[in-house]
């Protein structure tokens, strides 16, 4: 998806979540509802980089 802020273009990219669903069971407003809760997933120990710009500014966050 293409955005723009203050005259900034720059290119979104959603992030999916898988949901998994849950026994938890719970009561909202007197009508029953089944909790999801995201499902995790391991990363690997090694460190990536990505490279990022604000303002004009570039620079480079680790995750």
């Amino acid at each position: 998806m293409q955005l723009t802020y203050r005259a900034a273009n720059y290119e979104f990219n959603s992030t999916v979540v898988k949901v998994a669903n849950s026994d938890r069971i719970g009561m909202y407003r007197g009508t029953k509802i089944k909790f999801s809760s995201p499902a995790v997933t391991r990363k690997s120990h090694a460190h990536t980089s990505s490279q990022l710009k604000y303002r004009g500014i570039n620079y480079t966050i680790w995750h």
